[in-house]
C-alpha cells in the first residue's frame, strides 16, 4: 500500500506543478542580433567618440604587443618566426575592431553631412584610418605584396619588413593618433 501512496502522492505533486506552474517567475531571455546589440542611442557624434575611445586603448595594446615583439626580433633576441606568429596573433583583434566599426556604422548611420565637419575629418576619421594602418602592415608583413608580374603575393625581405614596420606602425600610427586624441578630448568635454 505504500507504493501506491507514494505514487499517487508524486503524481499529485507533477500535476499540481504543471497546473499552477512550476518556474515561478520565470526570466525573459531576450536575444538580441549583432546590429541590435551595436545600436546606441543618443548623438551619433558622441556616440562614435566613445567607441573609438574604446578601440584606441584596444589598439594602442596590440601596437604595443607589436612594438615589444619586433624590439626583440630587431635586437636577435627572438626569430623572426615569433615576429611574424605575434603578427597573425594581433591580426584577429586588428580585424576584429575594424568589424565591430563596420557594425557600430551600419547600427548607427553617421549623419553624411556631419562627415564634413572638422572634427570628424580632422579627427574622429583617424581611428578606422589607425585600424587599417595596422591591419595594412600586418598583411603586408606576414603575406608580403602583389608583385605586378606575376600577379602573386611576393614575401618582403627582413629589410623591406622593417621599413614599412618604420612607416606604418611608427610614422603613420603616431600622424593618425596625434589627430585622433584630440578630436575624442574635444567631443568628450562636450
Amino acid at each position: 500500500m505504500s507504493k501506491k501512496l507514494v505514487l499517487l502522492l508524486a503524481l499529485v505533486m507533477s500535476f499540481s506543478l504543471v497546473a499552477f506552474g512550476c518556474g515561478g517567475g520565470k526570466t525573459k531571455i531576450e536575444v538580441k542580433t549583432p546590429e541590435q546589440a551595436a545600436k546606441m542611442e543618443g548623438d551619433p557624434v558622441q556616440n562614435l567618440a566613445v567607441k573609438e575611445k574604446e578601440w584606441l586603448g584596444r589598439l594602442d595594446a596590440v601596437r604595443g604587443d607589436i612594438s615589444k615583439s619586433y624590439s626583440e626580433w630587431e635586437q636577435g633576441k627572438t626569430t623572426k618566426e615569433d615576429f611574424m606568429n605575434q603578427l597573425k596573433k594581433s591580426n584577429g583583434t586588428v580585424r576584429g575592431m575594424s568589424k565591430e566599426y563596420d557594425l557600430h556604422m551600419e547600427a548607427n548611420p553617421f549623419p553624411a553631412d556631419r562627415k564634413n565637419e572638422e572634427f570628424y575629418k580632422d579627427g574622429l576619421a583617424y581611428g578606422n584610418k589607425l585600424r587599417k594602418t595596422a591591419n595594412d602592415f600586418i598583411f603586408m608583413a606576414t603575406e608580403g605584396i602583389l608583385d605586378t608580374q606575376t600577379k602573386k603575393l611576393k614575401p618582403l625581405t627582413d629589410e623591406q619588413i622593417k621599413g614599412l614596420y618604420q612607416n606604418y606602425m611608427v610614422n603613420k600610427y603616431d600622424e593618425y593618433r596625434a589627430k585622433l586624441v584630440p578630436a575624442l578630448d574635444k567631443v568628450n568635454k562636450k
